[in-house]
Parts: structure tokens; C-alpha cells; sequence
């Protein structure tokens, strides 16, 4: 069988190389430990290495930053020096390439500049209470009294919220249709669509695969969205408004930019959100007393120890395990001189865990009167790329974790906290986060 090689200094990604290599067995050894072990990889990496080290991954070869004065230089460096969208298709191939995600330059500007007022301003405002209403009714559908994985019911949860903000749909008919197909598209096999040198494999290769996902999503959006009807006047605009879609108007099974698109927001807009929610339920379980606090506060109007306890959460477990740039020109990082081409990941695991006392603590209060350093905390990246949708994420955490505190205590279910795991590029808890419930 053909063996795998990644080469930084070229810029390449994976590529074959003869059977036997020194390195392919060293490589894939790490590319396993890092999908198996991110956090403990990377923490013994940077040990090794410093601030700046290579790491193998599924995905091909990485250097790696992890100190915050070289995460800044990438993020705010010079427009089209490190490119997004390319280094996003390559850590999800399942990604179209016509997506906000995905693009970059002035393509990419112009998608935001459409979507953004979806989450700014009086559409944000708007979003509160059908946030409230959805998370109310999805929880009140929880076992109490017996522990259970909470992360399947996050996601169902934000998808559905998700779809509602998106597509004008509500429902858990919807919700659950888009949530197959999405679900298919981040199946393993699926992700390994950026390995070239599969193609070879025809109708049974990854990239087949993540084509019959997509078109499956695309198939199932047009049928979703045929509950959209006529929007009120007054009704918040959604993204089919935005990409020209009229209400009543289901897109075409087709129409293949729309549906690509959408395809897109609706994995990144409810994936982190709900993978930050599992692990504050399973954090949370674990403080008793932080969770007691929370909930002495859950009915006043400005809630600190709340707002600090989001930023804990996402600062120790924040959802991504990267954010990744392609160089488009040779570039130095430190003492490295890295080719056109190279991909550079920014792992925020690391860089939240400089400048802070005991790092690998939850701290409920570490943030409390204040608000985090932008340089040593990045849950949702930073620069002109930073997640269109953080205001929304933030949102649901206050008002889902407002909800979850002032009906409920919680208690964890095993005797320790889980280990991470990696699902896609999402930090995911090893277990689904597992707690037990009981009606305040």
C-alpha cells in the first residue's frame, strides 16, 4: 500500500512517499496521538519545541504557534499574507469552496458584509427570546434524576436554534433532517476527502462521499425550507433573505451556491455552541458552588459571575482546537522561515494557557470585574476573521446556561472530568459530557 508524507517547507500537503519512511511511522504516530490525545499532544509538543513546532496531523504537516506574540503577527498580518478560507478546506475538506469559510480576499468580505446584519444590532435583539423559547422547550425534554450525555441534546438544541435563525423554519421535524445529513458530513471517512491520493477510489473514495453528503443536504434543505412561508413584515430577516431567497420560496435542490452556503453556517453555528455547552454543564457539575452562585444571580439583570464563567469555559475548554492560516508568500514566524503554502495553526488550548495562575483549573471567578486579554483568548479567532457569529454563540451560553442553573442542580457522573477528544476539529468531551440533573 502507498504511504503518506506531509512536506512543510514545500507547502505541500499530503503526498505519497515510499514505503518504509523513517518519518511516516513518526508521523503517523502523532497524526493518531493528536485525534486521540489533542490537548496532552500539543501540551508535550510545545514542551519539546517551544513556541513554534511542526505537528502531523490527519490533515497533513502544521507548524504549530503557541505563544500569543506570534498568533498576533498571523491574525493581524498583512491582507492576503495567510489565507483562511484555503487552510479551512483543508482541515474540513467536507467544506463547499464557495462559502464564507471558505473564501478569502475580497470575495470573502463581500459574503460578510451580506450576512453580518444577521447577528448585529436590532436582529440580535430579536434573537433572545426565540433562543429562551427553543432552549426551554428542548430542555424540559431531559431526564432528571439519572445521568446522560448532554452533548447529543446541545446540538440538537443549538441546530435547531441554528435552523430557526437561518432558514425562518422552526420545529424538531426540521432540525432533525438537517441534523442527519450534518452528522454524515463530519462521519471520519468523510474527513479524510483532503487526501488526493484517495480519489483513486472512485464512487468509494471520501471525496465521493462528501459530495453525497452535500447533495443529500442540499435535497433535504429544499424540502425543509418548503415550511418556510410567507415571512410577517415585521419578522427578523434570516439568511435565505439575505442570499436573495424570497420567503415562500424553497431553494432549489440545484441551486447549488445557496446550498453550500447554508450548509456551511449551519455546521459552524451550531457545532462550537453546543460543543462550549457540554462542557460548562460538565464543569459546572463539578462546582457545586459556582453553580449555586450562578443561580443566586440567574434573575437579576446584569449577571458577572456569569459573564466570567463563559469566558473560563471557553478560555480552558474552548471549542476549536485550531485556527489555521495557508501562507501565500514565504514567511519568518520567530526563528522559523516557513514557504508559500505552509499551514500555520494557531492552537488556542496553548495560548489559553499562558499569563494565567494554575492554567489547567477551572476558576469560576478568574475573569470576574473583568474581561479576557483579546491576546491570550481566542474561542473564536481574532482579526478580520474573527467568528461572524460570536455575539450569537455568547448568547445562547447566557441565556441556555441562565436556564440550566435557575430550574436545575447539577451533579457530575463519574468520579472525574472527561478527557478531550477531537470530532472534526471540535474539542469534544470524551464521554458527551455526562451529568445528572435534579429540579431545583
Amino acid at each position: 500500500m502507498p504511504s503518506l508524507r506531509s512536506d512543510l517547507s514545500a507547502g505541500q500537503g499530503i503526498r505519497p512517499s515510499a514505503v518504509g519512511s523513517s518519518g511516516l511511522v513518526t508521523g503517523l504516530r502523532q497524526a493518531v496521538a493528536f485525534h486521540r490525545r489533542p490537548l496532552s499532544t500539543l501540551i508535550e509538543a510545545q514542551r519539546v519545541g517551544g513556541d513554534g513546532f511542526p505537528l502531523r496531523t490527519l490533515a497533513g504537516r502544521m507548524w504549530v504557534v503557541a505563544s500569543p506574540d506570534l498568533a498576533a503577527e498571523v491574525l493581524h498580518g498583512p491582507p492576503g499574507r495567510y489565507r483562511a478560507g484555503s487552510a479551512n478546506r483543508r482541515i474540513l475538506p467536507v467544506l463547499p469552496h464557495n462559502t464564507i469559510l471558505t473564501l478569502d480576499g475580497e470575495r470573502h468580505r463581500a459574503r460578510r458584509r451580506v450576512l453580518a446584519p444577521l447577528v448585529h444590532g436590532d436582529s440580535l435583539a430579536a434573537i433572545t427570546p426565540v433562543v429562551r423559547d427553543i432552549a426551554a422547550a428542548e430542555i424540559a425534554g431531559w431526564p432528571t434524576g439519572a445521568p446522560f450525555a448532554t452533548l447529543p441534546r446541545t446540538r440538537f438544541m443549538t441546530l435547531r436554534i441554528a435552523v430557526r435563525l437561518l432558514l425562518g423554519v422552526d420545529g424538531r421535524a426540521a432540525a432533525g433532517e438537517l441534523e442527519r445529513h450534518l452528522r454524515r458530513a463530519l462521519h471520519p471517512y468523510a474527513m479524510l476527502a483532503g487526501i488526493d491520493r484517495l480519489g483513486w477510489l472512485g464512487v468509494a473514495s471520501p471525496q465521493a462521499a462528501a459530495r453525497r453528503c452535500r447533495a443529500g443536504f442540499a435535497l433535504g434543505l429544499s424540502q425543509v425550507c418548503e415550511a418556510r412561508g410567507a415571512r410577517r413584515g415585521d419578522g427578523p430577516p434570516d439568511a435565505l433573505d439575505r442570499l436573495g431567497v424570497p420567503a415562500g420560496t424553497p431553494p432549489r435542490p440545484d441551486d447549488a451556491q445557496i446550498a453550500d452556503e447554508l450548509f456551511a453556517l449551519l455546521l459552524a453555528a451550531h457545532e462550537t455552541t453546543a460543543t462550549a455547552l457540554a462542557w460548562a454543564l460538565e464543569l459546572l457539575a463539578n462546582d457545586p458552588a459556582a453553580t449555586g452562585a450562578l443561580a443566586t444571580e440567574a434573575d437579576a439583570e446584569r449577571r458577572p459571575l456569569l459573564d466570567a464563567v463563559i469566558s473560563e469555559i471557553l478560555r480552558l475548554r474552548p471549542p476549536l482546537v485550531d485556527i489555521v492560516r495557508e501562507l501565500a508568500e514565504p514567511v519568518r514566524l520567530g526563528d522559523q522561515r516557513l514557504a508559500a503554502g505552509a499551514n500555520v495553526l494557531i492552537a488556542p488550548p496553548l495560548i489559553h494557557r499562558c499569563e494565567h495562575r494554575e492554567p489547567d483549573s477551572f476558576i469560576a471567578d478568574r475573569f470576574l470585574g473583568q474581561r479576557p486579554n483579546p491576546r491570550t483568548w481566542l474561542p473564536f479567532g481574532g482579526g478580520d476573521r474573527r467568528c461572524l457569529g460570536a455575539s450569537v454563540a455568547l448568547l445562547e451560553l447566557r441565556e441556555i446556561l441562565t436556564h440550566v442553573v435557575r430550574n436545575f442542580t447539577l451533579e457530575p457522573a463519574g468520579g472525574q472530568r472527561e478527557d478531550v477528544r477531537l470530532h472534526g476539529t471540535a474539542l469534544v468531551p470524551a464521554c458527551g459530557a455526562r451529568v445528572t440533573l435534579h429540579p431545583r
